[in-house]
């Protein structure tokens, strides 16, 4: 079966490239800025723990892809949505799918990336999704080539199964149902394998998560973070200083007693 094969779709990365080898200047520029200006740096336990809606950068290595859900996705060429395939043929007996966005059957459509990677890093591991755009960069070939090379649809191409063991740098989005539990994976808005921008952020100081001291964790020369979160120390330190008030006041009381006396 062949399939019509278009551009790079909208869903895209931001990265344009002039010709197959050379990204614009602009583009690259705009791509640092995401992974080094532009968003939180957290590490992968920290996007899994993490309780923000918001978009942030990682770095992690491709452990694994889910073969149960499949590498590709037939989709409409208008749409970019995903097609069913139909009993129905058109007169030269070729198989026609149906578009629920179009409500209209095609005979052409498109094999899109769909790979959920399973990402993992020194502190963790998660699962994210990427679609088509991001997919292209990584694996360097569109989905419709493989699409057609690959005899056997339960098994990952070769040019997919070679991400295995690739450090990447992902720009992921955690939504409220990451964050209800309600979704088991996270959705990349951006990837690259860029060796230069890796190195450049392996090297960046580890980040730590602002904990707020009391004056006993600095003057005791602790050094430490506090482990106990702003909200609740500061309920704890609330309550103590309403106990030496109350105790300040009882003694005065007790004072004024003795002089009385």
């Amino acid at each position: 079966m062949s399939f019509y094969l278009c551009s790079l779709p909208d869903d895209s990365l931001a990265i344009t490239n002039k010709d197959s080898s050379q990204w614009s200047v602009a583009s690259a520029t705009s791509v640092r800025a995401r992974f080094f200006v532009l968003n939180e740096r957290l590490t992968i336990r920290d996007i899994v723990d993490s309780t923000l809606v918001g978009t942030f950068v990682t770095l992690g290595t491709i452990e694994n892809i889910d073969t149960e859900r499949g590498w590709q996705y037939l989709s409409c060429k208008y749409h970019n949505k995903k097609v069913m395939p139909t009993t129905n043929v058109d007169d030269d007996n070729r198989p026609l799918f149906y578009c629920n966005t179009c409500d209209k059957e095609h005979i052409d459509v498109i094999p899109r990336f769909k790979l959920i990677v399973h990402v993992k890093d020194d502190t963790g591991e998660a699962n994210f999704l990427l679609f088509d755009g991001n997919a292209q960069v990584l694996v360097r070939r569109s989905a419709a080539e493989l699409y057609d090379e690959n005899l056997d649809e339960d098994l990952l191409p070769e040019a997919v199964s070679d991400l295995f063991g690739k450090r990447i740098l992902f720009e992921v989005s955690v939504d409220a149902d990451n964050i209800k539990g309600k979704s088991s994976h996270y959705v990349v808005r951006i990837a690259t394998a860029d060796r230069e921008l890796i190195e450049e952020f392996a090297a960046l100081p580890v980040k730590q998560v602002l904990m707020l001291q009391s004056s006993y964790d600095i003057s005791s020369g602790s050094g430490g973070l506090s482990g106990t979160p702003l909200s609740k120390r500061k309920s704890q330190d609330e309550q103590q200083s309403s106990l030496e008030d109350q105790h300040s006041v009882n003694k005065k009381l007790f004072l004024k007693k003795v002089k009385g006396e």
